[in-house]
């Protein structure tokens, strides 16, 4: 069915009203648009026939001085008008080659038009010259005695001419040749240089006038005005089309609009009748014992009665509007639906029964029969009138499933209550004890313990089965006769979709069988069921024997305590059953890394445990770490899943590092850890240092837990400022311990350790509090800074309400939350998952700005960083102690600079301690800077002070 019949009639007009009386406004401000274009363009035009004007009033004053300034200014304004037009009309008429042609007919004469008028400037300016000289001349010769008087008459009338050939056109050349000559012809017979200068400046000057007047005709005769006149003609003739049109369109959209507003109308009456009668057919169906549904044409629910709420669990403000298919429980198949619907489809009536699911998810057997509704021989709904029959059908199922489950199966089944009372057993349980259902059922099977196990056994059992959800093992029972047998039981916890158990179920398995060989059950006892290895009763029995033979041979022995990294954020984002295959994949690449002789078990979850005896030197184990470390590192494909786990590796040496099983374990796991706190996939021996090094971290951890309430943490601030303009503009928070027994402990010391404990959640509020308050100290005392960057550790982002705690804090200091720079460190970054993501979003909505702390240290990338809600990039110090003289660094910088800069972060850069650190920085664009070139890190108080 087509998309528009998910519309009625009346609403299909009514978007078409809307959409017409949309583009008519539209359109009119088009034309409004155009008009005040065309006033544009014209005034442009106008505006250069002015200017054109005002260029051929300059050529007239040939023998005056002109204002060269104002000419200029002239040209300089025609060529923006004419520029400024000329990008309008192309924009405007990019087709329209006429205009094109007149446009570049003005161009070409105002090109010309401006060479006349500089070839004209340069000769006014030679005349003008000219003038003054002859002037200056005729004073000598009219003071200078020595001269004839004629001879003086003779230049004063020349020089009258000259003067009246430059001002009228009725002084002819010839006629001021004429003048000249005289005086030539004169001079000869009384020859005198001042005379003679005079004759040839005239001459000259003569000539330039003539030139002169030539340039000011063709200046004159331009055909630019023409040109701009033609330009404007066929711009008016353009306008008056384009307003022709626009007004038949105008009016077209009106009629048209007009139009669809009278059907609107009519049809509007047509419903309101319709409705009515659809009203009294709501009524009729409302008051059904049965489960009455009716659709629309689309087959969207639009109304149903209060027993389909009763019997579905559906309110029906969640159903209506919504397919029938959220019933669907999937039992039938696409066949059943398409004939069906190819029925309904021809207007038939169907009959039939449906499995449906309830709204939670229990199944839902009804008999229905749906009808088309048609009015006025158009389809408008289809009524649905169902009985529920699920008690009927339940029945025979559990018939059914009584008669395929419990009884074809060769494996005791029990199926017991939430309490552990037995409700169902099959034939198998009967032939294997003896005990029929009516023996056990109601009760625990007890009954069944032969007293072998003691209380413990099961308390453990059962501590599992709660807390894991499954329990493998083996069980020694008894039958009904006193036998004692032994079973191999797979015990099951059942939840429904609350999490609450609602069933345990046992299958069993007979081992009498096997008990001649013991094969199986020697194998159940000393191996790992998922992975196959060894388990660690059969490790700690090896490592016994192992360790005799290695003491009585004098031999070195090696432990090597494997952890996988990051396997949990595995096992809890894709799932047990994705983490039970990658511990079965590592289990197999360990045994192909290891030699047949050496021993690898299984020590528990993501824990595996290798020995390696008869060692020549210690190097040997570091040589079968590293084969395993490069073993696990490779990319493993499961399940469509491609998932890389790397391995942290601890070892410890026998007799070096201890001679018992439980002394050497212990040093295998602290090195392991060791490893894990040195950036994981690698490995640590066992030392005694490192000995030192937990007890020491075991101090830090017991003396951290009070530290808060004995005053021994306090807060410093290091000021961040602007690079170019060497000002504060914030400051970063930091932490600080002072222990009377341990003296100053480093951040990098007590924080992981803090971490580790889970203390980093109170100490984290602790200084979240405390650099509030001290920056609207600072902020009351006028230091020029915008915000405060505090350092959140990851492990406290996982608290539930942490965002509410944050603002209500920032809220009780009177802070915005946009004045509070969170900083995360790349860790947070490389294990960022949806929920981490959102954590951020959420904190960015609210105002906060979060930056990435130490960036460069980790695995972290752009192609990371652009999918994250970041606001500021921090460089870590360790790229700018080396700028000066590793080279690499120094691009490594460059390239961390310029890519945040593309995706909009600010950059700050830590640790700058020397003005080349300084300038290098600035220079590279990074935009803060922070380090003790500017400032140690200060109390508060020392901060007011320096900077207020």
């Amino acid at each position: 069915m087509k998309n528009r019949d998910k519309f009625d009639n009346l609403s299909i007009l009514l978007i078409l009203f809307i959409v017409l009386l949309i583009s008519l406004f539209f359109y009119l401000y088009n034309v409004e648009k155009s008009i005040q274009n065309y006033t544009s363009n014209h005034d442009k035009v106008t505006t250069l026939e002015l200017v054109d004007k005002e260029l051929n009033n300059f050529s007239i004053s040939m023998n005056q001085f002109s204002n060269y300034d104002q000419i200029n200014q002239n040209i300089e304004k025609f060529t923006q008008t004419l520029q400024s037009l000329e990008k309008t009309l192309l924009k405007d008429y990019p087709a329209n080659l006429t205009v094109q042609r007149k446009l570049k007919q003005v161009k070409n004469y105002f090109h010309t038009k401006v060479e006349d008028i500089e070839y004209f400037k340069s000769l006014n300016a030679s005349l003008i010259s000219g003038s003054h000289f002859l002037f200056d001349l005729q004073s000598t010769i009219s003071e200078d005695t020595t001269i004839p008087l004629e001879s003086k008459n003779l230049i004063n009338e020349a020089l009258f001419y000259i003067l009246r050939y430059t001002t009228s056109d009725y002084i002819s050349k010839a006629y001021v040749l004429k003048k000249l000559h005289e005086i030539e012809a004169f001079n000869k017979k009384s020859p005198h240089i001042f005379v003679q200068n005079f004759y040839k400046q005239s001459m000259i000057m003569l000539e330039t006038l003539s030139i002169l007047k030539k340039t000011s005709n063709a200046i004159h005769k331009s055909k630019l005005y023409n040109s701009i006149l033609e330009l404007n003609k066929v711009l008016d003739t353009i306008y008056e089309n384009n307003l022709f049109i626009q007004k038949v369109i105008a009016v077209l959209f009106f009629i048209s609009t007009l139009t669809v507003l009278l059907i609107l109308i009519i049809t509007h009456i047509r419903s309101l009748k319709n409705k009515k009668e659809l009203l009294a057919f709501k009524y009729a169906m409302q008051h059904s014992d049965n489960t009455i549904v009716i659709t629309d044409p689309s087959r969207n629910i639009t109304f149903v009665n209060d027993v389909f709420e009763k019997t579905t669990g559906y309110t029906a403000a969640e159903a209506l509007g919504k397919n029938p298919r959220i019933l669907k429980s999937d039992q039938h198949d696409e066949a059943f639906y398409k004939a069906m619907n190819e029925k309904l489809d021809r207007g038939e009536k169907w009959e039939g029964e449906f499995i449906n699911k309830r709204k939670d998810g229990t199944l839902l057997y009804e008999k229905a029969s749906i009808v088309p509704v048609f009015l006025n021989n158009k389809l408008i709904s289809y009524l649905a009138i169902k009985l529920d029959i699920t008690e009927y059908v339940e029945q025979n199922m559990k018939l059914a499933q009584a008669a395929s489950v419990f009884e074809n199966t060769e494996e005791a089944i029990i199926i017991a209550d939430e309490d552990g009372k037995v409700t169902s057993v099959n034939a198998a349980f009967t032939n294997i004890y003896g005990y029929v259902l009516d023996d056990v059922k109601g009760n625990n099977l007890s009954i069944l313990h032969s007293g072998i196990q003691d209380l413990s056994f099961y308390q453990d059992m059962w501590n599992q089965i709660i807390e894991n959800g499954l329990w493998r093992g083996k069980i020694i029972n008894k039958t009904k006769k006193g036998e004692i047998i032994p079973i191999w039981a797979t015990i099951k916890k059942i939840t429904n979709q609350f999490g609450k158990v609602v069933n345990y179920t046992a299958i069993q398995t007979d081992l009498r069988e096997l008990e001649s060989s013991q094969a199986k059950a020697d194998y159940l006892a000393y191996h790992d069921p998922l992975t196959g290895l060894y388990n660690r009763v059969n490790f700690e029995e090896y490592l016994s024997h192992a360790l005799f033979v290695a003491k009585r041979n004098e031999n070195m022995l090696a432990i090597l305590f494997i952890d996988l990294d990051r396997f949990k954020v595995i096992n809890d984002t894709l799932g047990h059953d994705i983490g039970d295959e990658v511990l079965i994949t590592v289990a197999g690449r360990l045994k192909d890394a290891l030699r047949e002789s050496d021993f690898i078990s299984r020590w528990g979850g993501d824990e595996f445990v290798v020995i390696l005896e008869n060692l020549t030197t210690a190097s040997e184990a570091a040589v079968v770490a590293t084969n395993i470390i490069d073993t696990l590192k490779e990319p493993m494909d499961i399940k469509s899943h491609h998932l890389i786990t790397t391995a942290s590796i601890g070892i410890s040496l026998y007799p070096e590092n201890g001679e018992d099983a439980n002394t050497l374990i212990k040093h295998a796991d602290s090195a392991m850890y060791l490893a894990k706190d040195m950036g994981k996939n690698n490995f640590r021996y066992y030392t005694t240092e490192l000995s030192k090094e937990i007890q020491n971290k075991l101090d830090i951890d017991m003396a951290l837990h009070n530290a808060i309430e004995k005053n021994e943490i306090y807060m410093v601030f290091q000021p961040q400022y602007d690079l170019k303009s060497k000002e504060i503009i914030s400051v970063e928070a930091l932490v600080r311990w002072e222990n009377k027994e341990l003296g100053f402990v480093p951040p990098d010391k007590f924080i992981p350790i803090a971490e580790d404990s889970g203390t980093i959640v109170s100490l984290g509020y602790f200084i979240f509090e405390e650099s509030c308050k001290a920056y609207k100290a600072m902020r009351e005392k006028n230091i020029p800074i915008k915000q405060i960057a505090i350092n959140v550790s990851s492990i406290q982002f996982k608290e539930p309400h942490l965002l509410e705690t944050f603002v209500s804090i920032a809220k009780r200091h009177n802070i915005e939350p946009s004045e509070i720079e969170i900083e995360i460190t790349e860790r947070f970054i490389m294990e960022h998952t949806i929920a981490n993501i959102n954590m951020m979003q959420n904190f960015r909505n609210y105002g906060f700005k979060i930056s990435i702390d130490d960036f460069g240290t980790g695995y972290s990338s752009m192609s990371y960083l652009k999918q994250l809600p970041v606001d500021t990039i921090k460089i870590d110090k360790s790229f700018v102690d080396d700028i000066t003289a590793n080279a690499s660094d120094t691009a490594i910088i460059e390239a961390i600079i310029a890519l945040s800069k593309t995706l909009g972060y600010s950059i700050v850069a830590e640790g700058i301690e020397t003005i080349e650190q300084e300038d290098f920085l600035r220079d590279a664009n990074c935009d803060i800077g922070q380090g003790y070139l500017f400032s140690k890190p200060l109390s508060r108080d020392e901060l007011i002070k320096r900077f207020s």
